[in-house]
């Protein structure tokens, strides 16, 4: 056999022909089977414990509860729920942790009713107390954000070192919780309805009540409103010499307006008690011997009333105060409020409450807390009104 001539390209030729032959082998050899396990605590957080809905999830519940037999789902669902050690339903106590999913339900129905918390800074909190910095930027007058002070320095000249002062924020854990019965005919005949209803109910209560306070709330076992008179930051506006008891006024508008930091005009909204629509409605500014309608539509009354202040949204609520008293109308940034919450909206169950009256209980927890990020209105660097986040208008209106 005579020898063959290797040149450079028959090499190539060899080389490319094994490495396909290796490839074609190496499709041949059986895959290796990978198998994910998911631990019982993800199980339980993630997904909805294996139930359809909340209204089956009752449904199983009411049937173990009355002896008509406990489904296998139910125990499956316990036993998770007890090796999370993170609250322990008991079956023959009657006391049910409901399934994280549906209370994800109404959390969601709570925020879509929500003011101040779409807006603000909300903190997931891990323990029952978080701190954390803010400047304290009170006057721009010679430094800035707490004593940084800009210098323009010579050539050679040595630098001037400025020292910024801090203070803290804490968001402290305060509790809410609320109580509602669902008869048992409704648990028997509608789970669909049931679930509708529960996550309206809950959610439009959690959702009045935080809103509430993160407005109005004292800052004791509550969270501290930003329209509260504790609040440290919040400006109160002089009302108009002569404009008249319960009133509001285009010039209110404009002052409040005024006050406001310009860096927060792009997120501000207004909040008003429906009490003040008619005082908006007559608005007007003087004009020679006359006025001229500030806010009224270009068809009158045959027009849809005017859902904005100065360019930002206008939302009414039986939230802020009555008409005439001090936070009747309030110009806000809510983007300088921070809010504290451990988890969401934890929900339980049980028959034994209202057993007598064929009724479940169904109980939920909210754990949070809100405070204002401001710790002083602000001295600009130029003017003597002092600049806020937070207005609202004088009480006093004569």
């Amino acid at each position: 056999m005579s020898e063959e001539t290797l040149t450079e390209d028959r090499v190539a030729e060899i080389a490319a022909g094994a490495a396909a032959l290796a490839i074609d082998e190496l499709g041949k050899t059986p895959k290796a089977e990978i198998h994910v396990t998911e631990d019982e605590t993800d199980k339980l957080m993630k997904a909805s414990g294996g139930f359809k809905s909340l209204g089956h999830f009752c449904y199983d519940v009411m049937k173990a509860d009355t002896n008509q037999g406990t489904s296998e789902l139910l125990k499956g669902y316990q036993d998770a729920v007890k090796k999370t050690e993170m609250e322990e339903g008991d079956l023959s106590q009657g006391g049910y942790l409901v399934p994280a999913e549906f209370g994800g339900k109404i959390d969601k129905e709570s925020l879509e009713a929500s003011i101040v918390k779409p807006r603000a800074r909300v903190y997931p909190m891990k323990s029952n107390r978080l701190t954390f910095a803010a400047d304290v930027d009170a006057d721009h007058s010679a430094s800035y954000f707490g004593g940084i002070t800009i210098y323009r320095t010579a050539e050679l000249a040595a630098k001037t070192v400025s020292k910024p002062t801090y203070a803290q924020v804490a968001l402290t854990l305060h509790k809410l919780t609320g109580l509602v019965y669902v008869s048992d005919e409704l648990l028997e005949d509608s789970v669909v309805a049931l679930e509708a209803e529960l996550s309206r109910k809950f959610g439009q209560a959690i959702a009045f009540v935080e809103d509430d306070d993160y407005l109005n709330g004292t800052g004791v076992n509550m969270a501290l409103g930003a329209l509260n008179a504790g609040n440290p930051s919040l400006i109160t506006v002089a009302a108009i010499g002569g404009q008249g008891a319960n009133t509001i006024i285009a010039e209110n508008i404009r002052d409040m307006w005024q006050q406001l930091y310009p860096s927060g005009q792009k997120n501000a909204v207004w909040v008003a008690n429906i009490e003040t629509f008619s005082q908006l409605f007559g608005m007007a500014m003087a004009v020679g011997a006359g006025g001229v309608p500030v806010w009224l539509p270009a068809g009158g009354m045959s027009g849809s009333p005017y859902q904005s202040l100065m360019g930002r949204p206008l939302i009414f609520t039986e939230k802020c105060q009555a008409l005439g008293t001090a936070g009747d109308i309030a110009l806000c940034d809510f983007s300088q409020y921070a809010i504290g919450q451990r988890g969401g909206t934890k929900t339980a169950m049980s028959i034994h409450v209202g057993f007598v009256y064929d009724k479940t209980a169904f109980r939920f927890v909210l754990r949070y807390d809100g405070q204002p990020t401001w710790l002083t209105p602000l001295t600009p660097r130029r003017g003597t009104n002092t600049l806020s986040p937070f207005i609202v208008l004088n009480s006093t209106r004569t």
